[in-house]
């Protein structure tokens, strides 16, 4: 069992937090793509901003919890394992921002016809993602329902990338400029990328699992 003192309670709230903000940073994501049909240029810009607004809380609170954690809290075994899970999380939500700096600073066009299929992609990530949230949420209460969560993230992920091949592969059989083709290729390989480190992220909570099982 976990000693939870008054620290380590208040770095689960903002472990916690953490996660919020690093999803909010895959459904603004989700929201930009969803915005670029609109012929409203300021809009379209409106969600572009908020991407980076909720990248930028997710990494406020990062740094907030790694600052509590230097103090001492959790045995430094564990506290090592939650440090690199954090750092990771991180990462999902920097890639998210990634992404949308890719299709902005680019001006990338996504054509009509595999926009919602990209959509569908980006949701697919969504999913893993917020299966992985459980599991890490878990990991503090009980540890059984954690690792089905690590089960069902893995589950997740390899569905997003049996859906990715088939996306690339309707990409490569468009009429579209082999230059257009590549652009949209690196994107829906980079918005599988957000499951992927989904993946990463569960295998290292499955670590955590056993170790606190022995």
């Amino acid at each position: 069992m976990l000693f939870l003192g008054k620290k380590e309670i208040l770095i689960i709230e903002l472990f916690k937090e953490h996660l919020d903000a690093v999803e909010k940073t895959i459904e603004s994501l989700e929201k930009y793509i969803s915005k670029m049909l609109d012929k409203d240029p300021e809009k379209v810009k409106e969600s572009y901003d908020e991407v980076h607004k909720s990248e930028t809380e997710a990494d406020s609170i990062r740094r907030k919890v790694e600052s509590e954690m230097y103090q001492g809290a959790f045995l430094p075994n564990f506290r090592g394992d939650l440090l690199g899970l954090v750092e990771n999380f991180d990462r999902i939500a920097n890639s998210a921002e990634s992404i949308s700096d890719q299709i902005y600073l680019q001006k990338m066009v996504i054509p009509k016809d595999l926009h919602a299929e990209i959509l569908k992609q980006l949701e697919l990530s969504l999913k893993t993602f917020r299966a992985l949230r459980k599991a890490a949420e878990q990991m503090f209460e009980d540890l059984e329902k954690a690792g089905e969560f690590v089960i069902e993230t893995e589950k997740l992920e390899h569905e997003e990338d049996i859906f990715e091949r088939k996306l690339i592969e309707k990409i490569y059989s468009t009429e579209l400029s082999l230059a257009e083709k590549m652009q949209l290729r690196e994107l829906v390989t980079h918005i599988g990328n957000l499951a992927d480190l989904s993946e990463d992220c569960s295998d290292r909570i499955e670590i955590v699992i056993l170790k606190r099982r022995v």
